[in-house]
């Protein structure tokens, strides 16, 4: 490495180093780490290592589910992509209205020399599987509630109706493809390039649904297991609580750390199938701290450890 490159690679690194100290300055000034960091004092050892497993376990299919969707990020480099959803994850969670979504392409361009409009394409795309997955799982355990007189039967259909409906991003892909053919100008070739993020196998967009239902099902089955240790819920109840408060972090309108919008997805969705009361809403806030120290500290280690761009 010349004199050069090890001049910029230091003042590289000085400058994240200046970066994560003063988002360590701007967590402690607006929260304060300590409370971060109360549920961890008072929550069962076991339901603690229970939520950070499945965390864990979650970014590592959400990172593979990337690698496998995006041929381009050279074989072997799955860590960088679990890295890539800890830093994404940790922007979404901190900036306001989905702002952090950016990170992704611009990652996936910095690491890995993906195109940023593919990337936004990829980015959309498994967005679109993710709302869908939180849609079904919102059916189901509410449906009933809503819907009294509603047979399971058509339940339970629609439901698998809302599992295969990313296939439906197949003949779109192909409508929208066959357009663009012979088409010159700018908006067409960006429309082409973002639409290369986009699958158009069926075997692909098939692992894509395996990969994001396990994902969201790990997650989702550890934090409604200790919310509903912490709020004193049923597991449905509880369920409820803990697609709420991901689902207020999907949607545009979330605040900066998701404080009040995450407790306010919990309480919402909670309160349509059981009372919503004090102890409800402190739990939703402890259940917000611990969600979101975990995503901090993985937030951390990806920015400590990011590799070069490419």
């Amino acid at each position: 490495m010349t004199q050069q490159g090890r001049v910029r690679r230091a003042l590289g690194s000085a400058v994240g180093l200046v970066v994560l100290g003063v988002f360590g300055w701007a967590v402690q000034h607006y929260w304060g780490w300590q409370k971060l960091f109360v549920p961890w004092t008072w929550v069962p050892v076991w339901l603690v290592a229970v939520v950070v497993v499945a965390q864990l376990a979650s970014y590592s299919v959400r990172a593979y589910r990337i690698y496998h969707a995006e041929p381009e990020i050279p074989r072997g480099r799955w860590h960088d992509c679990l890295k890539l959803i800890l830093l994404n994850n940790t922007a979404n969670l901190l900036l306001p209205a989905r702002t952090g979504e950016a990170s992704f392409p611009l990652l996936l361009n910095r690491w890995f020399g993906v195109g940023a409009a593919k990337g936004s394409g990829t980015l959309l795309w498994l967005r679109m599987l993710d709302l869908a997955v939180l849609a079904v799982l919102a059916l189901a355990v509410l449906g009933r509630t809503l819907v009294p007189g509603i047979p399971i039967a058509l339940l339970a259909g629609l439901c698998l109706a809302g599992v295969a409906a990313p296939l439906l991003a197949l003949p779109v892909h192909a409508r929208v493809a066959r357009g663009l053919t012979g088409r010159d100008g700018r908006i067409a070739g960006l429309v082409g390039k973002v639409l290369a993020g986009v699958p158009n196998r069926t075997r692909q967009v098939l692992v894509d649904i395996g990969l994001t239902w396990t994902a969201w099902g790990i997650k989702l089955a550890a934090l409604a297991i200790v919310f509903a240790q912490l709020a004193g819920l049923s597991l449905p109840a509880a369920l409820m609580g803990a697609i709420g408060g991901d689902l207020s972090t999907v949607l545009p309108v979330h605040a900066p750390g998701g404080f009040g919008t995450y407790e306010a997805g919990v309480v919402g969705l909670v309160a349509l199938v059981a009372d919503a009361g004090p102890a409800l809403l402190a739990a939703a806030v402890n259940l917000h701290l611990l969600v979101l120290g975990i995503a901090l500290m993985g937030g951390a280690y990806a920015w400590l450890t990011q590799p070069r761009r490419t």
